[in-house]
């Protein structure tokens, strides 16, 4: 009888325990989340900075003013390939109205990096994100490619989560183009 009644204080005392971390947890989890980004559309595009292919370090918040694709993909991602010339296109017609475009890589070393912006004849900045924080950990990437359409005010305004095609991308671009003139 003294066994069986051992036996229950004991599991009386691990449920308690059980029932202490989780709630512990919770409260842990609950006081985290005012670190959470959101990546709602209409907030504010969480800021980074990255090194681009030729060194140099570059910031989101760098092109406030202006209307910012970031546009996340790898050089083994077939659907990334088949974006990347419209991409290209639409940077190349809307750069001198405003539109920047941040390829951001995910997870490469430069010289794959390097051979796919040659093949594809990239002229816009290439943002290297070799350990995955921003991609992966800030804007929680999944799929690739994912591309985040960002106003002259920083906001985010469309996300695309398949291969765009120019005329896609032009009608998500003109609109936030002509909105901050």
């Amino acid at each position: 009888m003294s066994n069986q009644l051992n036996r229950t204080k004991i599991i009386t005392i691990l449920v308690l325990l059980i029932a202490a971390l989780g709630i512990m947890a919770a409260v842990i989890n609950f006081n985290q989340k005012d670190n959470v980004v959101s990546l709602e559309l209409g907030n504010t595009a969480p800021d980074f900075t990255l090194k681009t292919l030729d060194g140099k370090e570059v910031s989101l918040s760098d092109y406030r003013g202006k209307v910012v694709m970031v546009n996340v993909w790898a050089s083994w991602c077939e659907p990334c390939r088949q974006e990347m010339p419209a991409i290209e296109q639409a940077y190349k017609t809307y750069q001198d109205q405003g539109l920047v475009v941040l390829g951001l890589n995910l997870k490469e070393k430069q010289v794959p990096i390097q051979g796919f912006a040659d093949t594809y004849g990239l002229t816009f900045p290439i943002l290297l994100d070799t350990d995955g924080k921003v991609g992966t950990d800030l804007y929680r990437v999944r799929p690739i490619p994912t591309t985040f359409f960002v106003d002259r005010d920083g906001i985010l305004r469309n996300k695309a989560e398949t291969p765009m095609s120019f005329s896609y991308i032009e009608g998500i671009v003109k609109p936030l183009l002509e909105a901050g003139r």
